[in-house]
């Protein structure tokens, strides 16, 4: 039965409880209209009594019936019993200390696989994938492999991959994942994020041969979405004619680049004899989330090509949710994995940097924190009064946010994961689909605005079966957001703890730690300040220079 058919069918049930509505219903409507004059016209004023009947959405097919993915990482193959990897890519994966699969991995390498068999075989068009699995899942591997090992045939370099990311860490860390996996091939990995100047880009993507001809110097392109769009418009040469694989991770972001894309690779034609023999093939899709929208209307933007959903999230079936009402665009239950504990605790705002003190004080087996605020102001002055608070404890404190350029924002990254920093306060940037090794405790500064926001931030720890531990910081006001915000994607909620914290203030004389805070704030004022007017004082006399000549 097609999707148009049921919906047909339940817009017609609909109408028939709506036109006939119940015995009661009825029974109601014959009393009315033995007390009032029977007429075709409607009364002004007049209040109909009869209940109107909600027609509830039909979700599509492929939607409301998922390939389940099992959410048990532990459950996955060892690497001695996966048959559609090639030997020289589990040779990279055991020297990276992965001898065995997880259940995202094998599910996605394997349907893939069959994709391309059916399309060498048999002229099939490859069907998009969707995929909705928690943080920390193996997603990245689960398309960087079988991407790898399809393409590395390849005779002449064109762009037949192309990774599309929201921010430019993750870009850069999925960038280090397909070096590494592509090193016994000769395939081309390129990486374009505005990290390095546009002019440093185009030359690492494209060349020109002694003909003036334009060609790729790239087989695989890892892109932030404003990056790709400049190329797209201002680079001469850049081609995705040859796409073969459009990867979307983080897929519910902003999509405004999608319309950028050449139509041959969005356009999802009918599968008819005709067009399988005479149209080109287009890109297959594959879409990458922790909290993927379920609104067919939202995911109708991608033009899917007879798509499956692969998911961990599951829907209650019992349950009828409203797609306009959910936190987030949210729907079905998230499932955390069992390592991830999550906690709370209730402070009064004023106090909500001794809080988090004290958090990192009684955590101190933890030796590796993620802070996260909600905006690039707060990670900055946070990080500042942080440092102030614990400059006698032994906690090296740094923060991270877009005020920094992006250089100093991959040091101050390695240097976290290598241990070199305990702390680190950053403004949600780092939120998506980063993967900070050994991460041990998350903290929620601020409340994040969505449910997403929550999910993505916890999952920063707890990953590929390692233990971690989320912890919220709340102000009264917001236990309510909180508990709404948890139980509307059918979250369990964590234990919120009261902290009073009016004798710790006194103790270590918090109003002298904010004072010190405003002197260096102002201090920055005034060295920003004088730099800018140093920067001007320089072009005002280049170009008085230019003009005396």
């Amino acid at each position: 039965m097609t999707n148009e058919t049921i919906m047909e069918e339940n817009v017609e049930e609909s109408e028939n409880i709506i036109t006939n509505g119940t015995t009661e219903e009825k029974a109601e409507e014959k009393v009315e209209e033995d007390e009032t004059t029977k007429t075709d016209f409607l009364i002004l004023g007049s209040k109909s009594h009869k209940k109107k009947k909600e027609v509830k959405r039909v979700l599509p097919n492929w939607l409301a019936n998922p390939e389940i993915i099992c959410a048990d990482l532990n459950s996955g193959p060892t690497l001695e019993e996966v048959s559609f990897l090639e030997p020289q890519l589990k040779e990279i994966l055991r020297a990276n200390g992965i001898d065995k699969l997880f259940p995202v991995q094998v599910s996605i390498m394997n349907w893939l696989s069959k994709c391309e068999e059916d399309r060498r075989k048999l002229g099939y068009w490859p069907r998009d994938v969707c995929v909705s699995a928690p943080t920390g899942s193996g997603k990245t591997l689960a398309y960087v492999l079988p991407i790898i090992q399809q393409l590395q045939s390849r005779l002449v370099p064109k762009i037949r991959c192309l990774i599309v990311v929201p921010v430019q860490e993750l870009a850069l860390q999925i960038h280090k994942v397909v070096l590494t996996y592509t090193s016994h091939t000769n395939l081309k990995a390129g990486l374009i994020t505005g990290a390095s100047s546009f002019e440093q880009e185009q030359n690492n993507l494209i060349r020109k041969t002694i003909s003036d001809e334009y060609v790729s110097s790239v087989d695989i392109l890892i892109a932030t979405p404003g990056r790709l769009v400049d190329h797209i418009l201002k680079t001469p040469g850049f081609s995705l004619e040859s796409l073969r694989y459009l990867v979307i991770d983080e897929a519910d972001r902003a999509t405004e680049w999608l319309q950028y894309i050449p139509e041959l690779h969005l356009n999802a034609l009918p599968l008819t004899l005709e067009n399988l023999s005479s149209s080109p093939p287009f890109a297959q899709k594959l879409l990458f989330s922790a909290t993927l929208t379920q609104d067919p209307q939202k995911l109708n933007q991608f033009r899917l090509f007879q798509p499956i959903l692969f998911t961990s999230v599951i829907v209650d079936k019992d349950t009828d949710v409203n797609l306009d009402e959910e936190v987030g665009n949210f729907i079905g239950r998230y499932t955390s994995p069992e390592e991830l504990k999550e906690r709370a605790v209730e402070c009064s705002p004023e106090f909500k940097p001794i809080a988090l003190r004290e958090i990192l004080l009684r955590k101190k087996h933890f030796r590796k924190t993620l802070v996260f605020t909600n905006s690039t102001e707060s990670a900055h002055r946070l990080s500042l009064l942080l440092r102030l608070l614990l400059s006698e404890k032994n906690i090296i404190v740094e923060g991270l946010s877009s005020r920094l350029i992006a250089k100093q924002r991959e040091e101050i990254l390695n240097k976290f994961a290598l241990g070199e920093i305990n702390v680190l306060v950053s403004s949600d940037a780092l939120a998506r689909g980063m993967d900070i090794p050994n991460l041990q405790l998350v903290v929620s500064y601020d409340l994040p605005k969505h449910i997403k926001g929550y999910i993505n931030r916890a999952g920063r720890t707890g990953r590929a079966g390692k233990s971690g531990t989320a912890i919220s910081i709340l102000t009264s006001n917001q236990i309510g957001i909180f508990k709404h915000m948890l139980s509307s994607a059918h979250k369990p909620l964590p234990k919120i703890t009261k902290m009073e914290l009016n004798d710790i203030a006194d103790e270590i004389n918090y109003e002298d730690h904010l004072n010190k805070l405003k002197d260096l704030l102002e201090e920055e004022k005034v060295i920003t300040v004088t730099k800018k007017k140093s920067k001007k004082r320089k072009y005002s006399q280049i170009s008085d220079g230019k003009n005396n000549k």
